[in-house]
């Protein structure tokens, strides 16, 4: 008896069970999604221990005066946390057959220059798309109403509240994430340092901490913690995520920052003024 070969919907299946049974799927899906918790966990928590044991040399670098609800803020950031990287995750398995079709790749290392232009390049073109994406989510009423305002229930951060947000609010970033990597065909490896880049930046900038003589605070037009802070105090403007020349270029500047700024680097603020709710 002639033995049948394979249905058509079999093969589908095993070309299917193959990709993902791929070297490149375990490190670019199952590493990338693990290194990007475990690695605001690592830099999130201690931040928010600080902000809380708040000792004698730190409170003169707390930009707002206002104390956190910590009880609130860390039980909801973790519920939020846990919910957003589990539906981030599934998606990131379904995706992969498309996203093994660009050019990501484990094949041999760039040199270290290389990597380092590919990070800056990635923090760019990220930052730019966040603060349309950031923007949008505030001037469109339903999506301010039905996604954003969750991240707005933080008027004064913690490092753990990077990621205290609606979950379609986090699959937009975690996807803004990943059009560098994905315009440049990035190995790997520099995706992994990127992604640690990308969870420092979410915790610092809502760590309520601003130290000035941090080495990030060498980035141009990179103004620190506060930037992002005012933002949560204010509501409005103040909408990039690390530069802020977009906010300069496209108007959206929130009032009275560049008069905290001036009077911060004179050491002249008193830090509950420029926290005043206004408008914009």
């Amino acid at each position: 008896m002639e033995k049948k070969g394979p249905t058509g919907g079999g093969t589908v299946f095993n070309e299917l069970l193959a990709m993902y049974e791929e070297p490149l799927f375990l490190k670019v899906i199952i590493g990338t999604n693990l290194i990007a918790l475990f690695s605001f966990l690592a830099m999130s928590v201690p931040l928010t221990l600080l902000a809380y044991w708040n000792p004698q040399w730190v409170r003169p670098y707390r930009i707002q005066s206002r104390e956190p609800h910590y009880g609130r803020l860390i039980r909801g950031s973790l519920i939020h946390l846990g919910r957003n990287f589990a539906v981030a995750f599934l998606l990131s398995v379904l995706s992969w057959p498309l996203l093994r079709l660009t050019g990501i790749h484990d094949g041999p290392l760039p040199a270290w220059y290389v990597i380092v232009a590919q990070v800056v390049a990635f923090a760019i073109i990220d930052d730019f798309l966040f603060y349309w994406a950031h923007r949008w989510l505030h001037e469109i009423p339903f999506l301010y109403k039905a996604v954003h305002s969750i991240h707005h229930q933080v008027t004064t951060p913690i490092a753990i509240t990077g990621n205290y947000m609606h979950v379609v609010e986090f699959l937009i970033i975690s996807t803004l994430v990943f059009v560098g990597p994905i315009l440049f065909g990035a190995h790997v490896i520099t995706i992994w340092i990127w992604v640690v880049v990308r969870q420092w930046e979410a915790a610092s900038q809502h760590s309520g901490i601003s130290v000035p003589w941090t080495p990030t605070h060498m980035i141009p037009l990179y103004d620190g913690p506060a930037y992002h802070d005012f933002h949560h105090s204010k509501f409005y403007g103040n909408y990039s995520s690390l530069f802020s020349y977009t906010d300069t270029l496209f108007k959206t500047k929130s009032k009275k920052y560049d008069e905290y700024r001036r009077t911060k680097d004179r050491g002249t603020t008193t830090i509950e003024d420029p926290f005043q709710k206004i408008n914009h």
